[in-house]
């Protein structure tokens, strides 16, 4: 009783109307909802995804700051997903049109999916996956598209189905591994509610 009311203060507008999607783990393990809904932690998500893939390529934590903060959405893309454990920010991930520039006109794409070091062994990555997919499927899209550069076992693994590589992604370096994943109306193999479509 005290897990599912804090549940509901956390994600107050999944439940009512009928409007939006919930992400619940079996055990209730990790908590999964939308950063538009909670964005206490905002500046600690934004922290983590500029140094794993922000700072790397020379760009600031503002910029990063800058495109999540457009990921505070429901019904349309981009959207930013994250989960807490035991009340704890631990991993987040998005949902996006276009993720590489060779594959510009497939989409979406799962995108920065990551896994604070000290929640990771839980099942959080595959349950954030699992989420995304079902988001995808109640925004109305058929598949969901990733690409890795080091996790290639781990979506193989999750059924994910690797595509061949283009001309233009063999000169790359590193070679990325591009991946596909067809979703259901029902939503996603993981964690969905089936809940009805965002207005159009």
């Amino acid at each position: 009783m005290i897990a599912a009311a804090k549940r509901w203060l956390r994600w107050p507008l999944t439940r009512f109307g009928g409007a939006r999607p919930r992400f619940a783990a079996a055990d209730g393990r990790p908590d999964i909802g939308f950063l538009a809904d909670d964005s206490r932690h905002f500046d600690l998500f934004a922290e983590w995804l500029h140094a794993e893939w922000s700072a790397p390529r020379g760009e600031s934590l503002e910029q990063r700051r800058t495109a999540l903060r457009n990921q505070m959405r429901v019904d349309r893309l981009p959207v930013a997903l994250i989960a807490y454990w035991e009340g704890s920010p631990a991993g987040i991930v998005s949902l996006r049109q276009s993720d590489l520039h060779t594959r510009a006109h497939v989409g979406p794409w799962l995108s920065a999916l990551y896994v604070d070091k000290p929640f990771r062994g839980r099942g959080i990555g595959r349950d954030l996956i699992g989420a995304t997919l079902s988001l995808a499927a109640w925004l109305g899209h058929r598949e969901v598209w990733l690409f890795t550069t080091d996790r290639r076992s781990f979506y193989e693994e999750l059924g994910w189905e690797r595509m061949p590589p283009l001309p233009a992604e063999l000169r790359q370096t590193p070679l990325p591994d591009v991946f596909r994943h067809a979703v259901s109306a029902g939503g996603g193999p993981a964690a969905g509610s089936g809940a009805p479509r965002p207005p159009a």
